[in-house]
């Protein structure tokens, strides 16, 4: 879904989407991707805030069991047109300052609503997903979930610094 910058009422446009206008197909989901976004222009910019909730269905790092993990975002944007700089951001020699890591500085007048609740979405994931913090994990030799089950494999820990143990004589 795309909306025209300067189409961006002054009062503000508000929106609520569903997983199938933005949410893309190749993420396991439980239930409905829900978004409500508002947008207001507010002189050269417009500013794009709101929610999003989804279940997504993920595997977990340590026991590769899929597990259900409730997501909720709230975010804010600042959108703008390149102002008379289009050859720098094109080139991308230009560096970023402060304040304008939460800016998103558009190619052309369409805002791609899509495209910044994809955004949101990915940043909301863990950059670890796990099943639960006290996941047990597989074990290395059987590779049997020691989360359902014991195994009989003997667990050695070796430490790489057993060999200056023997330095110690």
């Amino acid at each position: 879904m795309k909306i025209d910058f300067f189409e961006v009422p002054e009062e503000g446009l508000s929106l609520d989407l569903v997983d199938a206008q933005w949410c893309p197909a190749d993420i396991l989901k439980k239930g409905h991707a829900v978004a409500s976004l508002f947008l207001k222009r507010i002189g050269p910019r417009v500013i794009a805030g709101g929610t999003l909730s989804a279940t997504v269905v993920l595997d977990c790092d340590r026991c590769l069991a899929p597990f259900d993990l409730p997501l909720q975002a709230h975010f804010k944007i600042d959108i703008e047109l390149p102002d008379g700089q289009a050859d720098v951001w094109e080139h991308g020699d230009h560096q970023c300052h402060d304040e304008e890591m939460d800016v998103h500085v558009l190619e052309n007048t369409k805002i791609d609503v899509s495209d910044i609740l994809l955004q949101q979405l990915y940043l909301a994931l863990p950059m670890k997903a796990l099943c639960n913090d006290e996941c047990r994990g597989i074990c290395e030799s059987c590779g049997i979930n020691r989360n359902k089950l014991e195994c009989e494999c003997k667990q050695e820990t070796v430490s790489p610094f057993a060999v200056l143990a023997k330095l110690k004589t």
